[in-house]
């Protein structure tokens, strides 16, 4: 007689077998539900956006009613951004691709190259680990493109680093940046926890391309950094990358690992990409209240100043998550929130500047909402249609369509309030700051360009992973008769492992990671130097790397739990030296700011 628990089995796997076949990475309208991690990246006249998962309705069943509420996505999506759409009626392209499909990875956008690369990231439920590899996405300029791997020069260098996921990115004109990270046993076969400090990643290098900076930064005594966006900014000979947000571990001999605070939005860390001198500026205004997952994006103003757009994120501390949306302005370093009424809370999603003055959010869940039950909230069907929500970032509202030809932008009346009564002039700059400011003014020097991600490729070589669609249908169909018998296996391997599965608290690090579209324009009223700036205004919103945002959908199971005494405050002072991690087996290291929930492995 066949046993009850192997009778589920066999029904887990019926089920299981007509859900894979029937997951779509774009369902239809009526099908979708929720979409996260995606990472994007702003090249010509389209977006595109790499790995994440997505929830759906499949054969009728809801998200909570399969074998699990998302999915990996397989394939790499695109958007145009020269044709008017609304969320609803907005065509997604998909492009096949070999590449690993993993969560909370960086993506760094070489504008010059009109490419982009991948790093990072952990696989969902358990899946294998990559090996370590530089993936590159080469496109087509019609949506589609093409994968690829490199190996950048050094190569040595860059095996040997240790891979996390949730840190900072971000491009600017001739690097890729990546701050803090998590390692954990779904990033790296010998996972480290928090990893302090900063990676590079030089496009143009003819040496050692990776470099690992593991000196001291001033927004943390630990050096770590998770669920925090990377921001690059036009101002001083080489441009600045500014650190939003965000949350920092505590670590030290005694210490948990779990223990998190989060940064302040009231003082704004930021560095020379070349220098590697940091700076420090205390903001005024109405400062968001901490939170992590959340997304931003640049605008360079007519008058000189450049505004960040700072939307969404959460704070488990407080189990709230944010539909809100702030601007910092540049120079003022002045905070204000737009005036709307929240109705869509929600982090993890991504965010581009696209035409003139849109922003384009992608994904996205409210997390808090039922106890950071992933389940539930994977279940919510999204308000926004596809996941796809257009912000005017000059009227500060939201938008039912997305408008290519829509007017140039402008900063919002409440940021040129601020500086037509005077304020800038009681700006205390920190050391060092009002020079970079007011770099070039008045052709005190030459204003350098500042894309995010422009500069010169890679002379690595990359080998192409192109299939044919012929070779994709045999594939296709022996991988089919090969799955049967693993999902058979697979759903007794689940069967015996729930039996003697436990709760463990679940880490959360997901980057966000931003770019802006950056200008050549710096603060100063010099007429030729305008001139520039709105000739570089015609690419400066459609080329410019989209923000990203980062939940985990894999480790968000389960009830609410805050392990951390110090979750919802500020990071506390540093007081013990970082321990020598364990030489054990691998296992995940917890954050326990993040969802504090049961990992689904």
């Amino acid at each position: 007689m066949v046993s009850r628990s192997w009778l589920a089995a066999f029904l887990a796997v019926g089920q299981l077998s007509s859900i894979c076949s029937a997951q779509v990475d774009v369902p239809s309208v009526n099908n979708f539900r929720r979409r996260v991690f995606a990472r994007a990246s702003v090249i010509g006249n389209w977006v595109y956006y790499d790995g994440g998962e997505v929830s759906q309705v499949i054969s009728g069943l809801s998200p909570q009613s399969q074998w699990r509420p998302s999915n990996p996505t397989n394939t790499t999506l695109s958007i145009d951004l020269t044709k008017s759409w609304t969320p609803e009626d907005v065509e997604i392209k998909e492009t096949s691709k070999s590449a690993p499909k993993m969560m909370r990875q960086a993506i760094f956008t070489d504008n010059s190259s009109d490419s982009f690369y991948i790093w990072g990231g952990f696989t969902s439920y358990g899946a294998k680990i990559p090996d370590a590899k530089l993936w590159h996405f080469t496109p087509d300029g019609s949506g589609g493109g093409q994968w690829g791997t490199v190996l950048p020069h050094g190569n040595t260098a860059f095996t040997a680093l240790t891979r996390s996921q949730g840190g900072a990115f971000v491009s600017t004109k001739d690097s890729g940046f990546y701050f803090g990270g998590f390692s954990d046993s779904g990033s790296d076969p010998n996972p480290n926890g928090p990893v302090p400090g900063f990676l590079q990643f030089n496009y143009t290098a003819t040496d050692t391309a990776w470099t690992n900076n593991s000196d001291s930064v001033p927004y943390s005594d630990y050096g770590t950094l998770v669920g925090a966006t990377a921001h690059y900014a036009p101002y001083g000979p080489n441009g600045l990358i500014m650190i939003f947000g965000g949350g920092s571990h505590v670590i030290g001999t005694g210490q948990s690992v779990d223990n998190v605070g989060y940064l302040s939005f009231s003082t704004i860390y930021f560095m020379d990409p070349v220098t590697k001198v940091w700076y420090t500026q205390q903001t005024s205004g109405n400062a968001p209240g901490p939170r992590m997952w959340h997304c931003t994006v640049g605008a360079q103003g007519p008058n000189n100043t450049y505004e960040i757009f700072m939307y969404g994120g959460s704070n488990i501390a407080n189990k709230e998550t944010f539909d809100e949306v702030y601007i910092l302005s540049l120079p003022g370093f002045v905070w204000q929130k737009a005036n709307y009424t929240s109705a869509a809370p929600r982090d993890t999603q991504s965010c581009v500047v696209a035409g003139q003055r849109q922003m384009v959010t992608f994904g996205g869940v409210n997390r808090m909402a039922n106890n950071a039950n992933s389940t539930l909230f994977f279940n919510e069907e999204d308000s926004f249609r596809q996941g796809v929500g257009v912000f005017d970032l000059t009227a500060l509202a939201w938008k039912d369509a997305y408008e290519p030809t829509a007017a140039a932008y402008d900063s919002p009346d409440v940021v040129k309030a601020w500086y037509n009564e005077g304020n800038l002039a009681s700006v205390q700059y920190g050391s060092g700051v009002e020079a970079l400011i007011n770099y070039g003014k008045s052709g005190s020097g030459s204003s350098s360009g500042s894309g995010s991600g422009s500069g010169s490729g890679s002379s690595s070589s990359s080998s192409s992973d192109s299939k044919s669609s012929n070779t994709g249908a045999i594939a296709g169909g022996v991988v089919g008769g090969v799955a049967g018998v693993a999902l058979i296996g697979l759903a007794a391997f689940f069967l015996m492992r729930r039996r003697k599965h436990k709760k463990v608290p679940t880490e959360e690090t997901g980057p966000n990671a931003v770019e802006a579209p950056g200008s050549a324009a710096y603060y100063d009223n010099n007429n030729n130097h305008n001139a520039g700036m709105q000739q570089h205004q015609q690419t400066a919103y459609s080329p410019g790397p989209a923000p990203s945002m980062t939940t985990a959908p894999s480790e968000l199971q389960g009830e609410y739990r805050d392990h951390s005494p110090f979750s919802g405050s500020d990071v506390p002072p540093k007081m013990m030296q970082p321990p020598e991690m364990d030489a054990g087996e691998p296992r995940h290291y917890y954050a326990a700011e993040l969802d504090g929930t049961e990992a689904r492995k």
